[in-house]
């Protein structure tokens, strides 16, 4: 054969090996995977508040996704009605040979020591039989922190102080399931990554000057320091401090409640007991109440986005951060940006 033929011949025989190479990383991957996500004994993870509607999101992602979900609320809320409406329309709609969805809810602020006390100890009740911790924790209480300064004290206390009393109410639960599981033990925060020259957050506050965005801005920092400052902390007790940025999110969007879509309308017949109804996916919730019915959107994050979460819990050693991307990025943006000296 000439030289022309051998060159095609190792041309195809390089491309099959590269082929057979992605397929065995890819199975790899998924075999890993499997050994932590929660398919037969599902595991715990606390989600701290569903009063947002990113919160929410995750919470009935996670649930629909094979893990024991507890969410924290403001008791009656509408957090609390639309996880409860959403919980009860996905087990009516379960097959009875698949495990049913798991979540609950419990009264939970993470601006008062006294409720996060009772929520620790009410999270510990609600684990079962062998058991002695919570996989994860994800921390979605906050607030965008734009106005006065009453809502920049809030954001503050609610955020950065939040934050740090969640990671001392329940490090003790993560420590005892990272004794029990060497992939246990993650605390999730919704803040900025370590890299300070994100191009999309700029954009985000580049509109907004003066005070309007102080607050935001100082509330956000405030949580990536104390995620440092905790992820080192917490290390010698084998508990991961994992930042979950959105680049494509204002703070208003992230701390936002679920969203009306459609208004409260008047029946012709008062119905005498509440129901629900719940889209496809776990994007959006109704609640119907007596007298009145109105459906909520939850939708902030692609599924994409969520798959991310997914692995950032699952994965053996999760990174420092990982983004939460709404927007995908083209081949073009992708491309390294090219100088030309003058």
């Amino acid at each position: 054969m000439d030289a022309l033929t051998w060159l095609s011949l190792g041309l195809q025989f390089a491309a099959l090996c590269s082929i057979v190479g992605a397929l065995l990383l890819y199975l790899l991957r998924k075999v890993r995977v499997a050994e932590v996500l929660p398919v037969d004994s599902a595991k715990t993870v606390l989600v701290t508040s569903v009063d947002t509607a990113l919160g929410l999101q995750i919470a009935t992602y996670l649930s629909s996704r094979g893990w024991r979900v507890i969410a924290g609320c403001r008791t009656g809320g509408l957090g609390a009605r639309l996880a409860d409406s959403w919980l009860q329309a996905h087990i009516a709609t379960t097959p009875e040979d698949q495990p049913k969805p798991r979540l609950v809810t419990l009264e939970l602020d993470v601006a008062r020591e006294d409720l996060l006390e009772e929520a620790a100890r009410a999270t510990a009740q609600h684990l079962p039989a062998g058991e002695h911790g919570i996989w994860a924790v994800i921390n979605t209480a906050g607030s965008s922190g734009r106005g006065g300064a009453t809502c920049w004290e809030a954001a503050l206390r609610g955020n950065v102080l939040g934050a740090l009393r969640v990671a001392r109410t329940f490090s003790p639960l993560l420590a005892a399931a990272a004794a029990d599981h060497p992939h246990a033990g993650r605390l999730f925060y919704i803040g900025l990554t370590s890299d300070t020259a994100c191009e999309s957050l700029s954009r985000i506050e580049a509109g907004e000057t003066g005070e309007n965005s102080a607050g935001a801005a100082a509330a956000r920092w405030g949580v990536w320091g104390a995620a440092r400052a905790l992820r080192a902390g917490l290390r010698a007790r084998r508990l991961h401090v994992v930042l979950l940025h959105a680049p494509d999110l204002a703070a208003q969007e992230i701390y936002s409640p679920p969203a009306l879509l459609q208004p409260p309308s008047q029946p012709a017949s008062r119905p005498e007991t509440p129901n629900s109804e719940v889209s496809a996916g776990t994007a959006s919730c109704a609640v119907t109440m007596p007298g009145e019915a109105a459906e909520y959107s939850a939708k902030i994050l692609p599924t994409s986005a969520l798959k991310v979460l997914e692995d950032a819990l699952t994965v053996p050693s999760p990174r420092d951060a990982y983004y939460l991307k709404v927007k995908q990025d083209s081949w073009f943006t992708r491309m390294p940006s090219l100088r030309v000296a003058h």
